[in-house]
């Protein structure tokens, strides 16, 4: 047989099976190492404080409880009511879009400002296995950083109520439905949110404006007609919650979606977006000198 003849022979079995174990350690690594950045680095400190919010609001209504001596909501009805409202609005609409945008545009813009994108260019290591371990790291980040967030903040709805009103919830499964609700809420958050910033941040020099323009968008979402709802992502995030905000006067009611439209929404948007992000990364020309 001819080299030529070899040159042309398909890929065998154990050939991309190596190759797919190469590619999944690397996968590993870089995820360490961006799981690392991405949790415990200075640019980091902007979420923490996001984050802290919402349980402080919290700390600060049961403290209230304390002193007064009697809990600051009616009934723990009541209180979760509250919290639906604070969830969707704040920690949902505020903490985690603020906190995705800090993030993911960081992932590859915070490398191209510091100047070190060229360390992973250099290597042999293919554009995909890059984009997804560090959309992984940022994914893992945020989702723990927010969901714990959630958690606490959630909790602390009881402290006022004692400690017979959480037993009572978690033993007929409100408790454990509600915040199964809610962190998988934030999960598909930062999944949707986080591929657009994470897009956003290589596709712009300067993130700030598309986030400026996704922010607007996702405001005025519940006055825009049906057809031109279902390209926002909090559409889809508040057919999952699990007490519905009442929108105002001026909104324009939709059915919200099922919950597996909405689930296959999130992985969709975050498919398509992820893949433009591989195939920008592919194209990204380093350039310290025009940053």
């Amino acid at each position: 047989m001819s080299t030529g003849e070899l040159s042309m022979s398909p890929v065998t079995a154990p050939q991309l099976k190596s190759g797919m174990k190469l590619w999944l350690n690397q996968l590993v690594a870089i995820f360490r190492i961006e799981f690392g950045k991405s949790l415990f680095s200075r640019r980091m400190f902007a979420c923490y404080v996001l984050a802290l919010l919402p349980v402080l609001i919290l700390a600060a209504a049961s403290f209230e409880s304390y002193t007064v001596g009697e809990p600051v909501f009616n009934s723990i009805e009541r209180a979760r009511e509250v919290f639906g409202q604070i969830f969707t609005v704040f920690i949902l609409g505020g903490v985690v879009f603020l906190g995705s945008a800090a993030i993911f545009t960081t992932l590859f813009r915070g490398e191209i400002l510091d100047r070190s994108i060229h360390y992973y260019v250099l290597t042999p290591v293919r554009r995909e296995v890059l984009v997804c371990a560090k959309y992984l790291a940022g994914l893992s980040s945020g989702v723990i950083l927010f969901g714990l967030s959630t958690l606490f903040s959630f909790l602390l709805l009881y402290l006022s109520f004692g400690f017979d009103a959480i037993v009572t919830d978690i033993t007929n499964g409100i408790a454990l439905q509600q915040t199964g609700q809610y962190l998988g809420i934030i999960f598909l958050a930062c999944m949707g949110y986080g591929s657009l910033f994470m897009a956003a941040g290589l596709l712009f020099r300067n993130p700030l404006i598309p986030l400026v323009v996704i922010a607007g968008w996702e405001t005025i979402h519940f006055i825009l007609p049906p057809a031109l709802k279902v390209f926002s992502v909090i559409f889809y995030l508040k057919g999952l919650l699990p007490i519905p905000l009442d929108e105002g006067p001026l909104a324009v009611i939709v059915a919200p979606p099922p919950v597996w439209v909405s689930i296959l929404g999130m992985f969709g948007l975050c498919a398509v977006t992820v893949t433009i992000s591989v195939l920008l990364m592919k194209n990204l020309e380093v350039k310290y000198t025009d940053e």
